[in-house]
């Protein structure tokens, strides 16, 4: 097209930063997948070749309330598909001055996320959670995080999703993770949580998953630590340094209060 004013030209030029800029978020968005900025140390495995996972379940304890609060992060497992695109996962997050437990779900193709009713809960209780696979012909899971001390539960069923090409998904990796940063003090004093009792079907079938840790962004010494097949704890230092001077742009869903 043709311009005829100078004041045309700024107006196309603007038009087109704007396109620019939502182009590259759609792009960012599209690339974007788990492992993302603001997990800190995580233990990873997958379910057998060909197989994909049909339960999985984990225990462990609400930890001491932080001495600094302000904060929120969380502990907790989980599954992907193999594509590392579609994350199911119990969750125990510290919201600013509280515990709670709840189930999520989030997609990295359109950024839907789905979080069942959330519920309070207190340091020293005990949690169990589980992803459940209704079946082949159901093709969804059953998420529930289970507070064993109070009796209190929190639940979703989430469907499985198509690929590009029309054909379910298949969840296939198994993550143990501690998610969000902040500053070190305010992470809980116990400086580790430990996930114990870890159960994971493929297929129908019990396995002894092969963890293998990492992280993605190291701050306050946070390490994780596969102890066997069925433990797999994860260490901090309340006095260490935090690095990361600000929240990473980078954050792992668009939502700042969403695991």
């Amino acid at each position: 097209f043709c311009l005829t004013s100078e004041r045309e030209r700024m107006r196309a030029s603007f038009v087109v930063v704007i396109v620019v800029v939502l182009v590259c978020g759609i792009a960012a968005i599209a690339r974007a997948q788990d492992p993302p900025q603001g997990w800190l140390a995580y233990a990873t495995a997958s379910c057998p070749p060909g197989t994909k996972l049909t339960h999985m379940q984990a225990e462990w304890t609400v930890l001491d309330d932080p001495t600094v609060g302000g904060a929120f992060y969380s502990p907790w497992f989980g599954s992907d598909t193999t594509d590392n695109m579609n994350l199911i996962q119990p969750v125990n997050p510290w919201s600013m001055d509280s515990w709670s437990f709840y189930t999520e779900y989030y997609q990295w193709s359109n950024g839907y996320n789905s979080n069942s009713d959330a519920r309070d809960t207190r340091a020293g209780n005990r949690l169990l959670g589980s992803l459940t696979y209704n079946g082949d012909d159901a093709q969804s899971y059953f998420l529930k995080q289970l507070d064993t001390t109070s009796n209190r539960y929190s639940s979703q069923t989430v469907d499985v999703q198509r690929d590009s090409q029309g054909r379910h998904k298949n969840y296939t990796i198994l993550y143990v993770v501690f998610e969000k940063v902040a500053d070190c003090n305010q992470y809980p004093p116990n400086g580790k949580v430990t996930f114990e009792n870890i159960q994971v079907y493929c297929n129908g079938n019990l396995i002894k998953p092969q963890w293998r840790t990492s992280y993605v962004d190291k701050v306050c010494d946070f390490t994780a630590h596969a102890i066997d097949y069925q433990t797999v704890s994860i260490t901090w230092n309340v006095n260490g340094v935090n690095r990361l001077t600000s929240w990473p742009s980078n954050s792992s869903k668009a939502d700042p209060h969403a695991l």
